[in-house]
């Protein structure tokens, strides 16, 4: 998920089956944040998931 760091330092990945521009939420912190999935592949071969509620 762009813009995305778990408590190890390495970017979230969640694995999914759903269409792209399904939109999923994530928790994060105290607050929730939302993210589209996307049919841009990135260059290890996933793909990518882009913040709908702004960058940090």
């Amino acid at each position: 998920m762009v813009g995305t760091r778990g408590p190890d330092g390495q970017p979230v990945r969640i694995a999914s089956g759903r269409a792209a521009g399904t939109v999923i939420t994530r928790q994060e912190g105290r607050g929730r944040r939302r993210f589209e999935l996307t049919d841009a592949v990135l260059s290890d071969g996933t793909y990518a998931a882009e913040p709908l509620d702004g960058y940090r």
